[in-house]
């Protein structure tokens, strides 16, 4: 089965992809990777009528180890996060969490912030962010949630 037909858009920047998401409310996903999304989309679980590419917002790629917390961006690569040594020796579990995660062409291509977002249980990353206690920033164009995995 293909995909419904969808527009896309790119964004720039946070402000932007969160300008977009204003304006096309509930039709529109956002998209970096497409590894949990776009098989959705093929079986026409869901079917938005707009995506929003965040691939090229360089502020969303980073990981940082941290001295407190570790940090990784929402649109950095799952095999980067694999790659990182001063991530695995601060939080060993993603590294090993991650080695289970498709294929590596999947990997190559996912997004930490997209497994997470659609729950995909194929990731092993939203077990891992539960496991860890980890905390999601979440934002939209006026505020910016801070979303715990536990309650």
């Amino acid at each position: 089965m293909k995909a419904a037909s969808f527009e896309y858009a790119r964004a720039s920047s946070i402000d932007e992809a969160c300008e977009m998401l204003r304006q096309h409310g509930d039709d529109a996903k956002l998209v970096a990777g497409g590894q949990s999304l776009v098989p959705m989309m093929a079986m026409r679980l869901t079917r938005p009528t707009r995506l929003i590419d965040i691939n090229e917002i360089a502020a969303l790629k980073f990981v940082d180890p941290g001295i407190d917390a570790a940090r990784i961006g929402a649109c950095t690569r799952q095999s980067v996060v694999a790659r990182d040594d001063a991530l695995a020796a601060r939080v060993p579990l993603i590294r090993r969490a991650l080695a289970w995660v498709g294929h590596v062409q999947t990997r190559n291509r996912g997004t930490l912030g997209g497994s997470i977002a659609h729950a995909d249980p194929c990731a092993e990353l939203p077990t891992v962010a539960q496991m860890l206690d980890a905390v999601m920033r979440v934002r939209d164009t006026t505020t910016t949630f801070v979303a715990a995995t536990s309650p």
